[in-house]
């Protein structure tokens, strides 16, 4: 695991710092109101209070027993229960029964019974007894005679179950002879029994509890508590400021990597850090400066050994053009005067001549290309419409053409390919040079044209019936980012990935007529835009030549603004070495 480093340290202390500061606070508040709720909750008067209340409601449930015996007691000693419960019919005593169940709301049941249990009347009050709602209490009381003396008072007590809402068991003071008793069962409502139960408990656990060091108990199960949050919130801390913060680390890590091979010279080195944070942003700043240190490097390279050519091109062009005239006069004047009469001697002369004119034909277009070359301009960069542009090239080709089909002229190659252009309808705003960048984008069609003029013809131009078309040339534009991108595809041969790297250096040609300067003047152009300019392999089968131009207001347009005015300035400097200077 790798050791986290001091930016890792400080944010993760940071963390801590931040989430103790206010757990500590709410220990100590915590402590405090847990040592006075503990204090105000233990006070001796609760107690006191306590058992009186639960004196009370023992008492009320022993007066409501005691009341219900009294009244079984009551109607034991009644004279019309007396003498139907000793006469000999039973539908009187019955009607007795239930005369007392209607005066006694409490009763649920009256029974007479004889020694041993045996029934002689009963009653019922016609509704079952609910458990849950109620509780009963079976009182038995010895019925006396109605003319003998009184009989000792019955006792009853209750039976085992009458607090848990069960009847069974109750008084009785034997049986002898034709004795008579009677069972008589209440019912009360359970609420006052339940809440004695419930004070009972409550009562034994507030003692219990009481008993068993209260405050050391509430005082340490607390602090533990706390502990424990405390504890877990330090390594919660520790490990969210190591997530947090790591990723930032290592993307800053990975940034100042990247700074070493720059400070060296590699300006090829891209961080690419992802997210949206300020260290992404950071990092994608980062590379972006160094695509545009690394196109401005490229840019300064290439125009200063397109400089160094241009020079050389210069110097070539004057020293080819000068002795051209005197050799083509000489051998005119040879062949013009020579008046003899020998014929061989009169070919070899003609021959000679033609072919002197023929190769001085060929260094004068030579010396008009290395002219050209020297005298290419500095682009003047213009508020002006991509599409637009583009739109009005298509309609200058198309008519070239037709012009092509009709006459022999350098531009017939147009007449015998199928060029169209696809550009979008929307505006696309642009610093051009209209008559630089119509030069390149022309130089690279009729390219294309030759090349496919050169596949299906062959190397020396082989007859081909004058209907036939040699390929397609495609010429698209879209926007991509902050970029224009034009594509110029053919199906021709394309190029070979051998010499791609080179094919825009100057006197590079794949042609055999070919100069190597035009592509070279196309990448000039293309690069006092601002832009840049690539061979790929197109769609179609040929080659692919791609021009990115930056969009009006971005970073790469005002640079190429900021660069054509210090070459402008540069160049109207007296004694500047690019001034123009008279090549005859």
């Amino acid at each position: 695991m790798r050791i986290p480093g001091r930016t890792e340290r400080r944010v993760v202390a940071a963390i801590l710092v931040t989430a103790l500061i206010p757990l500590v606070a709410s220990i100590v508040v915590a402590r405090t109101v847990i040592a006075r709720v503990s204090a105000t909750a233990f006070q001796p008067e609760f107690g006191v209070h306590l058992d009186r209340a639960l004196g009370v409601y023992a008492e009320l449930a022993a007066a409501i027993k005691q009341g219900m015996r009294l009244e079984a007691e009551a109607i034991a000693a009644g004279d019309a229960l007396r003498r139907g419960a000793f006469a000999g019919g039973a539908r009187p005593l019955e009607a007795e029964l239930a005369r007392l169940l209607e005066a006694h709301p409490t009763l649920v049941s009256l029974r007479v019974e004889r020694c041993g249990d045996e029934l002689v009347a009963s009653r019922e009050r016609g509704r079952p007894v609910d458990p849950a709602r109620e509780k009963t209490l079976s009182v038995r009381r010895p019925i006396a005679r109605p003319a003998g003396p009184p009989g000792e008072p019955a006792r009853g007590d209750l039976a085992r179950g009458d607090d848990d809402g069960g009847g069974g068991g109750g008084d009785d003071d034997g049986c002898g002879g034709d004795a008579r008793t009677l069972a008589a069962t209440f019912a009360a409502p359970s609420a006052r029994f339940d809440e004695l139960q419930e004070a009972q408990a409550f009562a034994q656990a507030y003692r219990a509890l009481e008993r068993e060091h209260r405050k050391e108990y509430l005082d340490e199960s607390y602090g533990d508590a706390f502990a424990a949050l405390l504890g877990a919130t330090i390594v919660l801390a520790v490990i969210a400021g190591v997530l947090v913060v790591r990723p930032v680390v290592d993307r800053i890590a990975r940034l100042a990597a990247a700074t070493r091979p720059v400070a060296e010279g590699d300006l090829s080195v891209r961080v690419g850090l992802p997210g949206n944070d300020e260290v992404a942003d950071l990092g994608r700043a980062f590379d972006r400066m160094l695509e545009e240190l690394e196109g401005s490097r490229a840019r300064i390279e290439f125009l200063k050994r397109m400089g160094e050519w241009q020079k050389m091109a210069r110097h070539l062009a004057h020293e080819i053009k000068n002795p051209l005239t005197p050799i083509q006069l000489a051998v005119e004047e040879c062949h013009r005067r020579y008046a003899g009469s020998d014929p061989a001697y009169q070919r070899l002369l003609q021959t000679t001549l033609e072919v002197v004119e023929e190769e001085v034909g060929t260094l004068r277009r030579l010396v008009g290309e290395f002219s050209s070359f020297a005298r290419l301009p500095q682009a003047e960069l213009e508020p002006s419409d991509l599409a637009e542009f583009l739109r009005e090239q298509g309609e200058h080709f198309a008519a070239f053409e037709e012009a092509g089909r009709e006459h022999a002229t350098d531009e017939a190659l147009l007449g015998r390919v199928d060029l169209a252009f696809d550009v979008p309808d929307a505006p696309m705003p642009a610093a051009l040079d209209r008559e630089m960048l119509r030069r390149a984008l022309g130089n690279i069609v009729r390219n294309a044209a030759q090349a496919l003029r050169d596949a299906r013809q062959g190397a020396r131009g082989a007859a081909q019936p004058a209907s036939a078309v040699w390929g397609r040339v495609r010429v698209s534009a879209r926007i991509e980012g902050q970029s224009y991108v034009i594509a110029v595809d053919d199906d021709g041969p394309g190029i070979d990935p051998a010499v791609r790297d080179t094919v825009f250096d100057p006197y590079v040609t794949t042609r055999y007529d070919g100069t190597g300067l035009g592509l070279s003047i196309v990448k000039k152009i293309v690069v006092d835009h601002g832009g840049t300019i690539d061979v790929l392999d197109s769609p179609l089968g040929g080659a692919r030549f791609v021009i990115r131009l930056p969009r009006a207001g971005t970073p790469a347009a005002r640079a190429a603004l900021r660069a054509e005015r210090e070459d402008a300035a540069a160049q109207g400097a007296p004694g500047s070495p690019e001034a123009p200077n008279d090549l005859a």
